[in-house]
């Protein structure tokens, strides 16, 4: 049997040890905050950039499809960009295909010529009048260029 004056206690932490093990992970959380926040940013550009290089893709291969012609517009004044094609609806007006709001935080840089709207046509030979769409937050730019000539849609990123 031991003897009950030599016997120590191992067990357990001091309130020193944890007292450190808190500080480190409020650390460790308020740097994975700073993290997550600034890659919301990086988010926003990439999924906006992926999203209208996908609808000028969707605009050239139904134009093709279908024979007709679609056209992109870009509103920067109204913060929208809209796709619509040549097919009329019961009143003779053209048909709304999608109608999307441009993310606030997110400028967008056109080849803006003397009319207020941007628009790209999408034929239905697969050509294109051709453009170029820049999209720019504080931290990174990406350019969206559509081919004149094959109305390939293509995407690089600004360094």
């Amino acid at each position: 049997m031991k003897n009950p004056e030599t016997r120590h206690s191992s067990s357990g932490f001091t309130l020193i040890e944890l007292i450190i093990v808190l500080i480190i992970i409020g650390l460790a959380a308020g740097l994975a905050g700073i993290y997550i926040g600034s890659s919301s940013d990086n988010l926003t550009i990439r999924t906006f950039t992926k999203d209208v290089s996908a609808v000028l893709r969707y605009a050239r291969n139904h134009a093709v499809a279908e024979k007709i012609t679609y056209h992109f517009a870009v509103d920067v004044e109204e913060g929208v960009y809209r796709l619509y094609s040549d097919k009329k609806t019961d009143d003779e007006s053209p048909s709304f295909n999608l109608e999307k709001n441009i993310p606030s935080g997110l400028e967008v840089i056109v080849d803006n010529t003397e009319d207020d709207i941007y628009k790209i046509d999408l034929l239905p030979l697969g050509n294109s009048s051709g453009g170029m769409i820049e999209v720019r937050n504080e931290k990174a730019a990406y350019i969206i260029s559509v081919s004149r000539v094959t109305g390939k849609v293509d995407v690089e990123r600004e360094e």
